[in-house]
């Protein structure tokens, strides 16, 4: 049986190569592979802040789908790794209590058209994804945006907004 020191060695082992693989990915981003940054959802809720929204309740989300946060789209990448050693102690909170549970809370996400942006959870997002979980359970509000015209070329959200790609 493990104590609470194992828990606690295996989220900081976990937590340090999330932060080296963000590093790398990053790396590899500033050689022009690509975008790997989150979107950022209060950019996108200022184009979309007339749109009716209604609640979905809970549900199971790809991990995959989630493509921005409300306010932490500069601390984790575009696979929730974290971005910084200030997130370090939250983050292995959360891993340790997940460890030590097998389950967390759900987490409060906003969907838009087929992506999702955290609005309440970004730390249980990339422990999920640091433990190769493929979806978490959600509690989801849509906001609808089945009047905007789709833009294939916009691989995460699939649509433009004010003429300008939200990709």
């Amino acid at each position: 049986m493990r104590n609470n020191h194992d828990y606690e060695i295996q989220a900081e082992s976990d937590y340090q190569k999330a932060l080296r693989e963000a590093f790398w990915h990053k790396a590899r981003q500033w050689l022009g592979r690509g975008c790997n940054d989150l979107l950022s959802f209060a950019e996108v809720f200022q184009m979309l802040k007339q749109q009716p929204q209604s609640q979905l309740g809970l549900q199971s989300v790809l991990l995959e789908q989630i493509v921005g946060s409300s306010g932490r789209s500069q601390d984790f990448d575009l696979a929730y790794r974290p971005r910084h050693q200030s997130s370090k102690q939250r983050w292995v909170n959360v891993a340790k209590a997940q460890y030590q549970s097998g389950e967390l809370p759900p987490v409060w996400l906003y969907k838009v058209g087929d992506a999702y942006f955290v609005e309440d959870g970004n730390h249980r997002v990339s422990v999920a994804r640091a433990n190769g979980q493929a979806s978490i359970q959600a509690l989801v509000v849509e906001i609808d945006v089945s009047t905007l015209t789709p833009d294939p070329s916009c691989t995460r959200l699939g649509f433009k907004l004010d003429g300008k790609a939200s990709c």
